[in-house]
C-alpha cells in the first residue's frame, strides 16, 4: 500500500503492534440488545449511510480515535482487514470469510465484541450502528454471533471502487473490480430477506430522504426528537462516480456480481 491518507498509514501501523492500543473491554453491562451492522467495501458511501443513519434515528453509534470509527479496529475476536491485504485485497483471504460458530464460540464472542465496543459506544439506544468494510465477507459469522442482527448491504459502481481505492493499493483497476466481485459475491449469498437490505450508493445519493426512511421503516428504528448535526463532508450527498468513470477505456469485465446488483459493465 502506498502514498494512501495518513489514517490509512496510522491503522496499518497500529494493526502491526500487539497488543491493540484502543481495546478497552468494559467490565460493566453494555445494555445492547441489537447490532445493525452496514456493510460495503471502502469508499463505497458506507460512512456516510453511518453517519446519516445516526444522526436521523435513535441509534447507538462507535466514536473513537480510528478510521472512520469502525468497530473492527476495537476488538480482538477477529482480524482487521489490513491483516489480509486491506483495501482492494482483504476478500481474496479465506480467513476473511469465517463460518459460522458453534453456540459456545458465538456466545463468547458476542460477549467480547460487545465488551470491546460498549467502552466506545454513544448514546443510550439498545440498538447498536456498527460499519466495517470486513462486514461484508462475514455476514453468516455475524448473524449467528448476534441473533436479531440486521445487515444493510452498500454497494457502489465496482469500476468507481477501483478508482477511488487504487491511490491506496498497488493493483491494476482490474484486479480491484475483481476484488469487488469476490467480496460483494459472498455477501449476496449470505443475506436474508427477512434481515437484509440490500441498496445503491447510487439510489442513495441520489435520493437520500427515500431510502434512508425505507431503512428506518424496515428495520423499525426510532426517529430522533431532534436530528444530530453532521460535519459538512457527511450532510451533503452527491454522487461522485463521474471523477473516477469518465476516461476509462472501453472494455469487457464479463459476468460478477455486479450483475446480481444490476451495474451493467
Amino acid at each position: 500500500m502506498r502514498g494512501g491518507p495518513r489514517f490509512i498509514r496510522e491503522a496499518i501501523a497500529r494493526a502491526k503492534r500487539p497488543p491493540l492500543p484502543l481495546l478497552r473491554p468494559s467490565a460493566e453491562p453494555h445494555g445492547i440488545e441489537r447490532v445493525v451492522f452496514v456493510c460495503g467495501l471502502h469508499r463505497s458511501g458506507t460512512t456516510i449511510l453511518e453517519q446519516q443513519l445516526h444522526a436521523r434515528y435513535d441509534l447507538s453509534a462507535l466514536r473513537a480515535p480510528v478510521p472512520e470509527n469502525e468497530g473492527q479496529f476495537l476488538q480482538d475476536v477477529y482480524p482487521a482487514a489490513m491483516v489480509h491485504g486491506g483495501v482492494g485485497r482483504f476478500a481474496f483471504s479465506p480467513q476473511m470469510h469465517p463460518l459460522p460458530p458453534g453456540p459456545e464460540e458465538a456466545n463468547s464472542a458476542r460477549e467480547r465484541l460487545l465488551s470491546c465496543w460498549s467502552s466506545w459506544r454513544v448514546g443510550d439506544s439498545p440498538v447498536l450502528l456498527e460499519k466495517s468494510p470486513p462486514n461484508l465477507t462475514k455476514i453468516a459469522w455475524l448473524r449467528t454471533v448476534f441473533p436479531g442482527a440486521a445487515f444493510i448491504l452498500l454497494a457502489r459502481d465496482p469500476r468507481a471502487v477501483a478508482g477511488a481505492t487504487a491511490k491506496w493499493r498497488d493493483a491494476s483497476h482490474t484486479d480491484l473490480v475483481y476484488h469487488w466481485h469476490v467480496a460483494y459475491d459472498a455477501a449476496l449469498d449470505a443475506i436474508d430477506q427477512n434481515d437484509s437490505i440490500v441498496l445503491r450508493y447510487e439510489d442513495m445519493v441520489d435520493d437520500p430522504d427515500t431510502v434512508l426512511t425505507h431503512i428506518g421503516s424496515a428495520l423499525g428504528l426510532p426517529p430522533r426528537k431532534h436530528e444530530l448535526q453532521l460535519e459538512d463532508r457527511f450532510a451533503t450527498l452527491s454522487n461522485q462516480n463521474a471523477g473516477y468513470l469518465n476516461g476509462l477505456q472501453p472494455r469487457c469485465y464479463g459476468r460478477g456480481a455486479w450483475d446480481r446488483l444490476g451495474y451493467e459493465l
